[in-house]
């Protein structure tokens, strides 16, 4: 049987492109179309390189997961062992999945034999049938499941001595970040949202390897409004930049939040900020607008 190797690269990068976007969505984990594509690469060059070697089954599919592992870091860049041997699994178990579901549609149409054009090559449209139904139905999935969660959003509005913005934030319960010297809560927002409310020089901290340092250069003023907020999150451990806003309102009232800033671009469902759902249900971190603000 004749193998065309870039038919085959184009016919695995579809598949692994698509594996790692129903991956993804089932793990909640941020995706970019371009590292995607580049983890979807690793995997086509992998197919293609194996046709020239001949490895016994079990080291074969040792190596398939390693290669799964390698793609699954490139595509999520999410740390930690754990989670790039459970995504591994998650996608290798997925591309089997697949490769049985178009095997299947062949079986049910003219025949394996006959569904093959010149040579072993899949029909195209068949497989991209395939991928499109799996691909809609884990996102139709997703979209089901958020809303079984609660998930919702609220529009916010941020005062600062800078300006005032508002923008769409995901409330989400697993935001549990606080200021570790007054316990106020935090809403996490984007350096790139926040420009328009914070000064340069914060922002520029916020995306610096040494905070410490580049805080160093922010005014006077500036400074007593800064705290450091310790993080722990699929990123790993590290520090955000914290700032203490006039305030933070929504829907009529008003909580005494800190600003947190990320220079992460995904993981905001979307949205601008991730607000602290728990805590605005907690009346202990909530004053109303015409309530008087204590500092503890």
């Amino acid at each position: 049987m004749t193998v065309y190797a870039d038919v085959l690269f184009l016919v695995n990068f579809s598949l692994d492109y698509v594996s790692l976007y129903i991956t993804g969505r089932l793990l909640s984990a941020p995706m970019r179309t371009a590292r995607l594509c580049a983890a979807a690469a690793i995997g086509a060059v992998y197919a293609v390189s194996a046709l020239f070697f001949e490895l016994p089954e079990a080291l074969y599919i040792a190596v398939t997961l390693a290669v799964s592992a390698v793609m699954c870091l490139c595509a999520y860049k999410r740390g930690g062992a754990a989670f790039c041997i459970g995504a591994a699994v998650l996608h290798f178990s997925v591309g089997c999945a697949l490769g049985g579901a178009m095997t299947a549609v062949y079986s049910l149409g003219a025949g394996y034999g006959d569904s093959l054009d010149g040579g072993g090559v899949p029909d195209a449209g068949v497989m991209a049938a395939v991928a499109a139904i799996a691909a809609t139905a884990v996102a139709a999935g997703a979209r089901i499941a958020a809303r079984r969660r609660g998930i919702e959003k609220k529009r916010i509005t941020v005062k600062t001595p800078y300006g005032e913005g508002s923008y769409d934030a995901l409330c989400d319960s697993g935001n549990l970040l606080r200021d570790p010297v007054s316990c106020r809560a935090a809403v996490i927002i984007s350096a790139d949202a926040a420009r328009a409310i914070l000064p340069r020089e914060l922002i520029d901290a916020a995306k610096s390897d040494d905070i410490a340092r580049a805080l160093d250069s922010c005014k006077p003023e500036d400074a007593a409004r800064v705290r450091l907020l310790p993080v722990s999150n699929v990123y790993g451990r590290g520090m955000l930049v914290g700032y203490r806003p006039d305030c933070v309102s929504s829907d009529g009232r008003e909580y005494d939040f800190i600003l947190a800033i990320s220079d992460k671009k995904d993981g905001f469902g979307g949205c601008d900020a991730i607000f602290p759902a728990e805590a605005a249900r907690a009346p202990i971190f909530e004053t109303i607008v015409k309530g008087e603000r204590h500092d503890p």
